[in-house]
């Protein structure tokens, strides 16, 4: 084996989708998947941490757990969000601030279903391309 020369780059694979990056990168350059410890336990770089976990699991969920789990926070929110939407029309408050309630409710519910609908619809297609046919 050859020791690298003095001229040689040192790179790091990252380990979510094995892009070369940069030593010093705390983020991988392709994926933003975290490279070093700090990533994972600075303030602000913890933030971007979880985020790319959330990605992780919306866009490629591997295991039913992780879709049980989308379900289980997301669907109470979306309840909890439609629910928020009735009393605000069923209680006397101002008109403006019934819209504002009912529109944020609103939003918020339908964000919650796509998170859900595309959880659920990637883990379907991904055992579907996983399992063999019969044939």
């Amino acid at each position: 084996m050859s020791e690298p020369t003095e001229n040689s780059e040192a790179r790091q694979l990252c380990l979510h989708c094995m892009s070369p990056n940069d030593v010093a990168a705390n983020f991988c350059a392709h994926c933003n998947a975290p490279l070093t410890s700090y990533a994972a336990t600075g303030p602000m770089e913890c933030l971007y941490a979880e985020g790319m976990a959330c990605r992780f699991a919306a866009e490629q969920p591997r295991k039913l757990i992780v879709v049980l789990g989308v379900w289980l926070i997301f669907g109470p929110a979306t309840l909890f969000s439609l629910e928020r939407c009735a009393v605000g029309f069923s209680q006397n408050q101002p008109l403006l601030q019934t819209i504002v309630v009912a529109i944020l409710g609103l939003a918020m519910a339908a964000i919650s279903l796509a998170i859900i609908w595309k959880t659920t619809r990637n883990y379907i297609a991904r055992n579907k391309m996983e399992s063999p046919t019969v044939g």
